[in-house]
């Protein structure tokens, strides 16, 4: 893991807004097929304004189960590691991302 991301002191806090962010999206969106409106969730944008601190986090929730963290992880990072051909393919794009994630240290 990235040096500097090890949930220390403020880290902790953080960590922990980003859990409560991260429930409260998935809880309040899990009846929604929209992307877009899963993205443009109030506790989604919480954790999109989190920046680069919340790379880490969001990668290992990816790792354990897919969910709609593609827009904010591109938001965050301006990276698109996903191929054309794999687009609307969660599986495939889960994959890129977390392969992202180890080539660039998060995981």
């Amino acid at each position: 893991m990235r040096q500097g991301y090890t949930a220390v002191g403020a880290d902790v806090e953080m960590q922990s807004e980003f859990e409560r962010l991260t429930a409260e999206w998935k809880r309040e969106t899990a009846h929604l097929s929209s992307p877009t409106m899963i993205a443009e969730h109030w506790a989604y944008k919480g954790v999109v304004k989190m920046g680069s601190d919340a790379i880490p986090w969001i990668l290992r929730d990816l790792q354990g189960a897919p969910a709609l963290w593609f827009m904010a992880l591109r938001e965050i990072t301006g990276e698109l590691p996903i191929r054309s051909e794999d687009r609307g393919n969660i599986e495939a794009m889960r994959a890129a991302w977390l392969d992202w994630g180890v080539r660039n240290e998060f995981i």
